[in-house]
């Protein structure tokens, strides 16, 4: 019995990358990034796999599904037509992602890691493809699409605050304070207030903080959080449990080979047994000479 459901994992992650036109990291690309200790990484297993999930997971975190999103928009954002465009696409469905930031397509996600999205759960957008100097923020929540506020990009040396303005978390706040009730940490807080500065310099070290607000209330990171790998722990356990999940099946297969192959004894006779993903990463299993649909959740006899 041939059945190699990790190496089945790998050519399904390289297969959605290409699909969506992402470069595909060889293992020795990804080794190289990661600046542990030989040592340690010798000590982990699966750990080509796990750096390609990690690449794979934080990549598509930075992505905007393509779906048909419900729009709002702020108090700052009101009669300005010049977003006009971008809402359309995000209520009709149409794929924005060429609008995101060229970083999304690099490879060492770490060296180019969107800190602002990992921390605070706001994407960017450009205006046009060729690249704006002004840029869309946006926060995304099951469905909807919220529309904070159109801020300068902000250069090294230049006096714009972009990647650390607690103005945009100040917004959701001021705007829908219902949909991030859920990462409130405490009411009057009396917590000091980072300056833009310190922020920046946290950041920097790959330290996670909390924003208060103006009237008190302290938030915990809207988008979770980051390593200090600088990857998106959503990412990370996404990363963890597909891998878990994976094993499982495997164990489950060799378990009860005989009977699969005795179940699909009608339509072959040498089984060829094959993990998938689908359009959701969630893993499913086929026979792929006929194109047979496992189900191993009901009874196999």
């Amino acid at each position: 019995m041939a059945l190699n459901f990790f190496s089945d994992l790998v050519d399904e992650l390289q297969r959605l990358l290409k699909d969506a036109n992402l470069q595909v990291p060889t293992f020795e690309q990804l080794n190289l990034q990661d600046k542990r200790s030989e040592e340690i990484k010798n000590k982990i297993k699966n750990y080509d796999l796990m750096n390609l999930l990690l690449h794979f997971f934080t990549v598509y975190s930075r992505r905007i599904p393509v779906i048909k999103w419900n729009v709002h928009i702020s108090s700052n954002l009101q009669g300005q037509n010049e977003i006009n465009e971008i809402i359309n696409k995000l209520e009709s469905g149409e794929d924005i992602n060429e609008l995101l930031s060229r970083k999304v397509t690099r490879l060492n996600q770490a060296r180019n890691a969107d800190l602002l999205k990992y921390e605070w759960g706001i994407y960017h957008l450009h205006f046009c493809k060729e690249r704006s100097g002004k840029l869309l923020f946006i926060y995304l929540n099951e469905g909807n699409a919220y529309l904070l506020d159109i801020l300068k990009h902000e250069e090294a040396g230049s006096s714009a605050v972009t990647w650390t303005n607690t103005d945009l978390i100040q917004i959701i706040h001021d705007n829908w304070p219902q949909v991030i009730k859920p990462f409130i940490y405490k009411t009057n807080s009396t917590t000091p207030i980072l300056t833009t500065n310190q922020r920046k310099t946290l950041r920097k070290k790959a330290a996670n903080t909390f924003v208060v607000v103006d009237d008190g209330t302290e938030y915990m990171p809207l988008g979770l959080g980051f390593t200090s790998s600088k990857h998106p722990m959503p990412a990370i356990l996404q990363s963890d449990n597909l891998l878990r999940t994976v094993r499982d099946l495997q164990d489950t297969v060799q378990k009860n080979y005989p009977i699969i192959k005795q179940v699909l004894a009608e339509q072959t006779t040498d089984p060829i047994i094959k993990l998938k993903l689908d359009d959701n990463f969630q893993p499913f299993i086929v026979e792929s000479k006929t194109h047979t649909l496992l189900n191993l959740k009901a009874p196999l006899m």
